[in-house]
């Protein structure tokens, strides 16, 4: 099985902040509606790689979305927008192939 799974930090299509509550009436159209698993959670902690040789070449981002944990690893690049106590949604859908 091959799914998508993307990480935002709003669900709101244009990219602005959204007020954190879901409201299943609302007519405006969000990024949730296209995924079938959506997860609302935390970033607790960032830790970053000590047995680099560079500062800070990789990280790891902890984010808890109600007692299910998640540890991100990459490249520092692909994590510098994270920040501790950001909220972050996961979204998921399987792929038909």
């Amino acid at each position: 099985d091959k799914f998508r799974l993307v990480l935002a930090t709003t669900l709101r299509e244009d990219g602005y902040p959204d007020s954190g509550d879901w409201n299943p009436i609302d007519t405006e159209g969000s990024r949730a509606d296209s995924f079938e698993y959506v997860m609302y959670g935390k970033i607790y902690r960032i830790e970053g790689d000590e047995s680099s040789t560079e500062p800070s070449s990789r990280l790891a981002a902890y984010v808890s979305f109600g007692g299910l944990l998640m540890r991100l690893q990459g490249d520092a690049n692909n994590l510098h927008g994270f920040e501790v106590d950001q909220h972050m949604y996961l979204l998921m859908k399987k792929l038909a192939f």
